[in-house]
């Protein structure tokens, strides 16, 4: 069985939303962490309950603060601190599990498991100190669980638990094709997500850019001929979002094509063809 061998902290939310099935997601994780306050303050009995009845088979370490205590590190904790305060409630214990979770995978090199992608992850990607913790997705564990499938049915399980966490735009078989692109190194859930926002958010800029003699377009209608397109094309217009107009405008250190479509090669080319043609006949029947 293919594990996660690194300590993993979970959050919350996590251990909320598995009430019932511990034993289950448990066997996936070799070293499982607890923050002990999340443990006191925030899961409620039943869930304290289950922890202890899996406890004989599953490694879990109740751990408390562990902050630097150097001057520098004092001082870096600070700042930290600030961050987190500034983007979590935890006056009324509403994300104090979020917070102590954060604050502890900070300074003692732990992975995160969360499911909050509203809040944890889009912090973990703007912020000024958190930027880059290793953080694993609801996503990442559905995937691990689609590596480990038996059978049909196992597969089955893991996409629609992966459907269930995951937005529309982002399906199984496009992560699952980033993640063998990437040698199934799990957590990659995140970068995935942001990598094909990112390059959406280009394209739509690159149309706009060529197309600013055209005074009705605006970025609601680019996007708008974009994702039309793509929910008709959905095996191949979603995979060539990432070409552009003008190969002259595309950063190649960001673009990541799904199918590994050279810019402007055959496949590349007949996709942004298509688009362009529905643009223009746009402009035509106005």
């Amino acid at each position: 069985m293919m594990k996660i061998s690194e300590p993993v902290l979970f959050d919350a939310n996590i251990l909320i939303n598995f009430k019932g099935q511990l034993k289950f997601l448990f066997r996936f994780f070799e070293n499982i962490i607890i923050h002990k306050e999340v443990y006191n303050e925030v899961i409620g009995q039943a869930i304290k309950d289950e922890l202890l009845s899996v406890s004989d088979v599953s490694n879990i370490t109740y751990v408390e603060d562990n902050f630097p205590t150097d001057e520098i590190g004092k001082k870096l904790f600070e700042e930290c601190d600030k961050e987190l305060k500034d983007s979590f409630n935890i006056e009324d214990l509403k994300d104090l599990g979020e917070y102590k979770t954060l604050l502890y995978a900070k300074f003692n090199n732990v992975f995160i498991l969360s499911s909050q992608d509203t809040t944890v992850w889009r912090f973990i990607t703007e912020s000024k100190y958190f930027k880059g913790l290793k953080c694993i997705t609801i996503q990442d564990f559905a995937y691990l669980l689609f590596l480990n499938a038996k059978n049909k049915n196992d597969k089955k399980t893991a996409k629609s638990l992966y459907k269930s966490f995951a937005r529309e735009e982002h399906p199984f078989e496009y992560f699952r094709i980033y993640m063998e692109r990437n040698n199934n190194d799990i957590p990659r859930f995140i970068e995935f997500e942001n990598n094909r926002i990112q390059n959406f958010e280009q394209l739509v800029q690159g149309y706009l850019d060529y197309y600013t003699d055209i005074s009705y377009c605006n970025s609601k209608e680019i996007e708008y001929e974009i994702s039309s397109l793509a929910s008709k094309n959905i095996g191949n217009c979603l995979s060539c979002l990432y070409s552009r107009i003008d190969k002259n405008n595309v950063d190649y250190s960001i673009r990541k094509c799904l199918f590994d479509y050279l810019l402007n090669d055959e496949q590349c080319s007949r996709i942004r063809e298509e688009f362009t043609m529905r643009i223009r006949r746009r402009k035509t029947f106005e």
